[in-house]
């Protein structure tokens, strides 16, 4: 063979080597930087936002237990959509820079699911030991009635209502007329992203039975077609040591917008579906 040719050969192959190392090199290095960026995010594009004025929601069942990280990497949340969470329950229509609010849904036997979604331009904590003022800082509050009977529940546990707070607790009144923890009720995680806060909470339903100073309280387990009373808000404090807005899942939530922590009849809902 002639050299030259044979030259001019090898180096053209050698050409082609090295682009093709070289363009895969870069793919991988695209997918890698994807999916860190993306793993603790949804694609928000992917599902519609469904504004329900009477509060009426649908839960779907997922096959298998949900991992609380904050993250929503469980494949149920880029199945199910959106619920709005911008009812105006108390202070002014606001920026959606300064607040915007979202939630999904998902539950099995064991617990109701519940991812939320913020933008809020300050997240403040909550003022004082996590008890004093409970109600002050940034917070979401789900209220759950579980036989969906309605009622008073202000100092009784014929239903509850959550204050979750960014610190991860979740704070209801006592019979005793006292604020106290129910952390063991609400498995909560929190990631951020700037101004984004994803909330994702396996929430576990008791009955008007439940006995604050037993040990041995047993949850409800969850059946197709079940129906619960449910709201969802989220409470905004923009730093001056007080809630500015209180905004939720349905349209009105009785006298003033601001029964629900004392009326469960004002709630809305929720149906468990396959």
């Amino acid at each position: 063979m002639d050299v030259k040719k044979f030259g001019t050969l090898y180096m053209k192959l050698m050409c082609l080597v090295l682009c093709l190392t070289c363009c895969r090199h870069v793919d991988n290095s695209k997918q890698n930087a994807s999916s860190d960026t993306l793993s603790c995010q949804l694609d928000t594009l992917s599902n519609s936002i469904l504004a329900q004025d009477d509060g009426h929601f649908k839960a779907y069942m997922t096959p298998s237990p949900l991992i609380m990280d904050g993250c929503s990497k469980d494949d149920i949340w880029s199945r199910v959509d959106w619920y709005d969470m911008n009812y105006v329950w108390m202070g002014e229509p606001v920026d959606s820079v300064d607040y915007h609010g979202k939630f999904k849904l998902a539950w099995d036997k064991h617990y109701l699911y519940v991812l939320v979604e913020v933008f809020d331009d300050h997240l403040n904590p909550t003022l004082d030991n996590g008890i004093d003022n409970y109600w002050k800082g940034d917070y979401v509050e789900v209220f759950i009635d579980e036989d969906r009977s309605g009622g008073d529940h202000k100092f009784n546990h014929q239903a509850f209502a959550y204050h979750v707070s960014s610190e991860g607790h979740a704070i209801d009144k006592s019979t005793s007329e006292q604020t106290i923890f129910l952390d063991d009720h609400v498995t909560v995680a929190r990631s951020q992203e700037g101004n984004k806060y994803l909330w994702e909470m396996a929430i576990q339903l008791y009955n008007k039975d439940f006995d604050e100073k037993a040990t041995d309280n047993v949850p409800v387990e969850i059946l197709k077609n079940k129906h619960i009373g449910f709201s969802i808000a989220y409470g905004d404090n923009d730093g001056n040591n007080s809630r500015e807005n209180f905004m939720g899942s349905k349209q009105s939530h009785g006298q003033n917008n601001d029964e629900g922590y004392t009326n469960s009849s004002v709630f809305g809902s929720i149906l468990f579906l396959e």
